[in-house]
């Protein structure tokens, strides 16, 4: 099952963030535009700093990073997308029941594969990486999901 999860993280979030969009929109809450660039400059610096193989839809430990935001979150590309998540719904739904729904459900999600992955990353033998290889551009289909998202979020806010 956590294989799955794993494997499929993008598509199992990507459908989280539609049936967001079955919700009624509600006015505009300004509040996610700061979580939104926070998630999106936590990205950028964790991604310059884990390696590609990170990308993969299986989960592999050729490094344990420790450098950047490793050194002080285990999980900072959970938390990015977590933070991008609560902001698209507070941009869709505003403060609302819904809201916290999602947010409930998408920490439940993300915290699962966090601590299969703490799991798997002990029975690795590998040590610290002291070079990080930059690798934020190659992030692309994250953003373009979170781009479309946004997208997604104004037409049905201005055709809803």
């Amino acid at each position: 099952m956590s294989e799955f999860l794993y494997k499929n993280r993008g598509i199992i979030t990507a459908f989280l963030g539609v049936l967001l969009l079955v919700f009624p929109p509600s006015p505009f809450e300004c509040i996610g535009i700061p979580f939104l660039i926070a998630a999106v400059f936590l990205r950028i610096w964790a991604r310059m700093h884990i390696g590609e193989h990170s990308r993969g839809s299986e989960l592999a430990c050729p490094e344990i990073v420790k450098t950047g935001p490793y050194k002080y979150i285990n999980h900072p590309l959970y938390l990015s997308n977590f933070m991008a998540g609560g902001a698209l719904a507070l941009f869709h739904t505003g403060f609302s029941k819904e809201t916290l729904a999602f947010c409930a459900i998408y920490a439940i999600f993300l915290t699962y594969l966090a601590k299969k992955e703490n799991t798997f990353l002990k029975s690795c033998p590998m040590s610290h990486v002291p070079c990080p290889k930059p690798s934020f551009i190659k992030d692309y289909p994250t953003w373009l999901w979170q781009i479309a998202m946004l997208i997604l979020i104004v037409l049905r806010k201005h055709h809803g």
